[in-house]
């Protein structure tokens, strides 16, 4: 079987928990019994210590969805929300729609989507409906710290929007509009009575921290896991997964919507409105600068 270079970098950083000389197949076996968790796996094999093994488990789940990508096994409903085109035979790619109930674009190139396509909204009749969700999030910051925006966008399963944010939450930096961006994810999903929460962000600190990969220093963002961790006990299961920017184009606009309207109103109080020149009194947009990794 020939493994491309990055599955088998993947199947490397799985197979392996730092430190230990156990295999974390024979780690999944104990947590695939009846009665497995993760503290009996950590008792049975006593060099593999707990943060080692969820960051193990993490590249298992990455080797599993490049295996599928590779395969050509990717979900439907998936391959839309990230805005690849994955339409099976004989079928037609679905429409994309401005409107409540709208469907996943096909494709999302940053700068391509609609006023209409931005518009906060939170569909009431979906309330109770959707027991499982995909909540796709982003926050943004011009300046790091600056005047800061979060986006969130929530689909069922079948690739159904059913709620979505936009929105300017003042100064902050870019970690700190991530997470406020989660943070409104899961209360607007709960809101909506999600059971279970499914959220993808193209922050690798904030899914790192949150899954306990990554030690937490800063006071102001462990407030923040603080209140993740207390929301999610309100679901029956919650995940959270890294993607590239590339694969999170609606959430990233609607992080930034709300600053350029603030951007644009500035240029029209400093008299420069209808001027052809462009001129951004904010600052630029930082969006991935993920301060204060440690591992």
């Amino acid at each position: 079987m020939a493994l491309t270079p990055e599955i088998k970098k993947l199947a490397q950083q799985a197979l392996k928990i730092r430190d230990s000389q156990v295999p974390l197949h024979r780690v999944i076996d104990v947590l695939a019994s009846s009665d497995g968790d993760v503290s009996k796996a950590i008792n049975r094999y006593r060099d593999v210590k707990e943060a080692d093994l969820r960051r193990a488990l993490h590249y298992c789940a990455e080797l599993l969805r490049a295996v599928e990508r590779e395969a050509g096994l990717t979900p439907g409903w998936e391959a839309g929300l990230r805005g690849e085109t994955t339409v099976a035979a004989g079928n037609a790619a679905p429409a994309t729609q401005s409107a409540v109930g709208e469907v996943a674009p096909t494709s999302t190139k940053k700068g391509k989507f609609a006023p209409d396509e931005l518009k906060p909204f939170l569909d009431e009749s979906k309330r109770g409906q959707v027991r499982v969700a995909k909540a796709y999030v982003d926050g943004a910051s011009k300046g790091n710290p600056g005047d800061a925006g979060i986006g969130v966008a929530i689909f069922s399963m079948d690739g159904t929007k059913i709620a979505q944010e936009s929105r300017a939450i003042g100064l902050a930096t870019n970690n700190i509009a991530e997470y406020t961006a989660l943070i409104e994810a899961m209360k607007m999903a709960q809101s909506l009575d999600v059971k279970v929460l499914n959220v993808i962000g193209d922050s690798e600190l904030v899914v790192k921290q949150v899954s306990g990969q990554y030690k937490i220093k800063n006071p102001d963002i462990l407030k923040k896991v603080q209140e993740v961790m207390a929301l999610k006990k309100g679901f029956e299961k919650f995940s959270i997964s890294h993607v590239v920017r590339e694969h999170n184009t609606l959430a990233d606009a609607l992080s930034t919507a709300q600053l350029k309207k603030k951007s644009s109103s500035k240029k029209a109080a400093t008299g420069t409105a209808g001027s052809d020149e462009y001129v951004d009194v904010l600052g630029p947009v930082e969006t991935d600068a993920d301060e204060g990794a440690t591992e």
